[in-house]
């Protein structure tokens, strides 16, 4: 199995609208999201399209598409970018028959290590929800320990948890 990334292309905002706005309950759910804070399709295109052509040492969100086999099977993203310092990474491969298996430990690493080289940060946080058991597994895996819960939102998406 060949995994590799890159940075996303404009030619992927229509795939990472469609993941986010065809997600079905029981997803939204496992993942925390909030799906009436979500913008319509159309809205998140444009936001997407105005993040996509800002220059990067500017931009505050980025995407590193997931690639096995030669398909796009999802994405990392990076969120709240403060060249430099710091950003929050988020994971989402929307191809489930490959979730569990293993690769996104890989793609994980391989995204982190591009994000690290690409803003000059110097701290990435990583916040799955607590209920989302894969990719919590998934870091504990691969060697990052559960450093501690909160209460509130992980991002503008997702719920507010008490």
């Amino acid at each position: 199995m060949e995994l590799k990334l890159r940075p996303w292309r404009e030619t992927d905002i229509p795939d990472i609208v469609r993941y986010w706005t065809t997600l079905s309950g029981d997803d939204a759910e496992r993942m925390g999201c909030d799906l009436p804070r979500f913008p319509s399709a159309e809205e998140y295109d444009r936001l997407l399209r105005e993040q996509h052509a800002t220059p990067l040492q500017d931009t505050v969100s980025f995407y590193s598409m997931w690639i096995s086999d030669g398909q796009t099977i999802g994405f990392a993203s990076l969120k709240n970018i403060e060249f430099g310092i710091r950003g929050e990474m988020h994971l989402h491969m929307w191809d489930a028959g490959r979730r569990g298996r293993g690769i996104g430990g890989r793609l994980f690493c391989l995204s982190a290590l591009d994000f690290y080289e690409r803003f000059q940060v110097r701290s990435i946080v990583c916040e799955p929800s607590a209920g989302n058991i894969l990719p919590n597994r998934m870091l504990q895996k691969i060697g990052f320990p559960l450093a501690g819960s909160r209460y509130g939102r992980s991002s503008e998406l997702s719920k507010e948890l008490y």
